[in-house]
């Protein structure tokens, strides 16, 4: 059985993202050790870790599959412009319209790009992780955004 390998690009990213998770957690560890400034930064650092080592586990321990001949096609390109510009337009959004807002809209459509077919699941989903996630954010630390409904 052939394993396969790690792509450079992919190799980069992953060591870029260690090296700024371990910068962010070294920084914050020579300003204060104390619990408050910790909270966020070390179980960031320590999932991040744990994740990166997971994804090279799986690259390395995956078989190496027969390359397709049409790997790359025109829709794919397409959609993944489609994807980056719903992403621009709800960073856009969050400090034009809301946070809450932006939040909102931004889980519901991604919903149903997933493939939800009901019609108040989506929408019910995107409220509650809303919800979760404003008055989770705003229990933990105090943040700038702005909100419109919450």
């Amino acid at each position: 059985m052939v394993t396969g390998k790690i792509s450079a690009t992919h190799a980069f990213l992953l060591g870029l993202i260690l090296a700024i998770a371990g910068f962010i957690t070294w920084s914050a560890t020579q300003a204060s050790t104390t619990l408050n400034n910790l909270v966020i930064v070390a179980p960031s650092a320590i999932i991040i870790g744990l994740l990166s080592i997971g994804i090279a586990t799986k690259a390395l321990l995956k078989p190496v599959s027969e390359p397709s001949p049409s790997s790359i096609d025109k829709s794919s390109i397409w959609s993944d412009i489609l994807l980056l510009t719903g992403f621009a337009a709800f960073c856009f959004a969050l400090t034009n319209v809301g946070f809450d807002v932006a939040t909102f809209v931004f889980v519901w459509v991604g919903v149903l790009m997933c493939g939800s077919k009901g019609k108040w699941q989506p929408p019910l989903y995107a409220l509650v992780f809303t919800v979760f996630l404003v008055k989770g954010f705003g229990s933990l630390f105090p943040y700038p955004m702005t909100t419109l409904v919450l």
